[in-house]
């Protein structure tokens, strides 16, 4: 695949900015012609690019047969695609979709992992060590070594506020400390905190930078998720790496028709542990063995907040208001009776 031109990567930057601008009512501001460096700040270069790379891929994939490859690989990663691009796990439930990021994170030097896990399978397999357990009213800091944050206490809605704060104070420490590490965030459940058309809403915001403009900042990010349809199409088009498991379900094949053309109905025949993998121009097939290890775990506290007990001037004050409030209820209550 060739890559495409600045001229082109701005023609279609643009499309997709002034969409957004009518979809979001602005129409005035849809007519005027925004910057280069206004597109590329804002994450619509990096759209752009990823869509016209993935058109070109449709292109050559619905060429080719992929019946034709008879055995499989084993277990394939591209390091620097992954601290570069969005990595992107799917497949029905249970056929080692966490097992693929596991093996993921093994591979990664020299990088802080932090998992957003809800279902406790990392704290009971994965080879990382320390995990936190968050509850509703706390917020998560930013680790300094590969991290489990265990959201199975949370709600969707509270973990999705957990999410949006980490990315925030994420952003900023790595400006402030000029990108001396980096993360690579991983989001089990990933349609939680990146749902359909939520990615330019000023609720995702934070994620969306991250999403965006995390490589500028040394921030990647693998989401896992079954559910296809229901992610933000633009994490799909910043996904460079995707390993796709068996799936029968209707949406979630006519989801991957419309990028892998006609090898999507091979879908249906892969067996647990078996995955489509796609690196950029590269189609295979890889199997990988269910994950195991025996690390020991150990969970880290965080202090809980302590209610602030009010000061005893504080007290008296209020007990005086509730007097007054008392005294003048009384008052009203006995010119009624009058």
């Amino acid at each position: 695949m060739t890559t495409p031109t600045r001229a082109e990567l701005y023609e279609k930057a643009k499309q997709l900015w002034i969409h957004d601008q009518y979809r979001n009512g602005c129409s005035e501001l849809a007519e005027t012609n925004p910057e280069y460096s206004e597109l590329l700040e804002s994450g619509y270069i990096a759209s752009a690019k990823s869509e016209l790379m993935r058109d070109q891929y449709k292109a050559q994939i619905e060429s080719k047969d992929f019946y034709d490859l008879e055995n499989f690989d084993n277990f394939q990663f591209d390091v620097k695609e992954a601290m570069q691009t969005t990595t992107f796990i799917s497949g029905s439930r249970g056929i080692g979709k966490s097992d693929i990021a596991m093996y993921i994170v093994d591979q990664l030097t020299n990088v802080i992992c932090v998992v957003f896990d809800s279902s406790l399978d990392w704290i009971h397999r994965s080879s990382i060590s320390q995990y936190i357990t968050i509850k509703p009213y706390m917020d998560v800091q930013i680790p300094q070594q590969n991290t489990i944050i265990d959201m199975s206490m949370l709600t969707p809605n509270q973990q999705q506020t957990i999410v949006e704060r980490f990315c925030e104070k994420l952003f900023n420490h790595q400006i402030e400390t000029q990108c001396g590490s980096r993360f690579y965030l991983v989001f089990e459940e990933s349609q939680i905190f990146f749902p359909l058309n939520s990615l330019r809403s000023k609720n995702a915001q934070n994620s969306m930078r991250i999403l965006t403009v995390g490589r500028n900042i040394n921030v990647s990010i693998c989401a896992i998720s079954q559910f296809p349809a229901l992610i933000d199409k633009e994490l799909v088009k910043n996904a460079q790496q995707i390993y796709i498991g068996t799936t029968s379900e209707k949406n979630a094949v006519q989801y991957w028709r419309g990028i892998l053309g006609k090898n999507a109905d091979q879908l249906k025949e892969l067996q647990n542990g078996e995955f489509l993998y796609y690196c950029r121009n590269r189609l295979s097939k890889i199997q990988i063995e269910p994950y195991e290890s025996q690390t020991p775990k150990t969970r880290i506290a965080i202090p809980e907040p302590i209610p602030i007990e009010p000061k005893q001037h504080s007290r008296a004050a209020i007990s005086f208001v509730s007097f007054l409030m008392w005294f003048f209820a009384m008052i009203m209550a006995w010119s009624g009776l009058r």
